[in-house]
């Protein structure tokens, strides 16, 4: 009987692996692409390489024909790479070029960060995209 526990803890532990393979394997496929079947956001920053504090975001939005998304909602929430630190939110309006949107992120902490991109369109085009931010420098 101990060798069947032993052997159930092992198959578990196999199943476990598996499936956490699997979905790294699917998440690694995906990339830092940021285009969709409804369209695609291309990121700017300012300054270029982020520092800590706020930097200036410019997010353009097309649709999959490549024409401007205007009057989208649009949600930017900025996470460090690691587990424990607060999310940075960023408010976004809509500059005077068409499918262009322009926002501030606060950087609270030096180090990797990743953006979650999420747009919604007048039209139900969805486009929602990570963005890597990786090295944001301390002053």
């Amino acid at each position: 009987m101990h060798c069947l526990k032993r052997s159930k803890y092992q198959l578990n532990a196999i199943k476990v692996c598996v499936s956490v393979f699997l979905a790294l394997a699917i998440v690694g496929c995906e990339g830092g692409s940021t285009q969709s079947p409804t369209g695609s956001a291309e990121v700017t920053f300012q300054p270029s390489q982020p520092t800590v504090g706020p930097c200036d975001l410019t997010i353009k939005l097309v649709d999959g024909e490549g024409k401007p998304i205007e009057d989208a909602k649009l949600t930017v929430e900025g996470n460090m790479n690691h587990a424990g630190m607060k999310p940075s939110f960023a408010e976004m309006s809509q500059a005077d070029e068409p499918g262009v949107y322009e926002g501030t992120i606060d950087f609270t902490m030096g180090g990797d960060w990743f953006l979650l991109v999420s747009a919604e369109g007048p039209s139900g085009e969805v486009i929602e995209t990570k963005v890597d931010v990786p090295g944001v420098n301390t002053k």
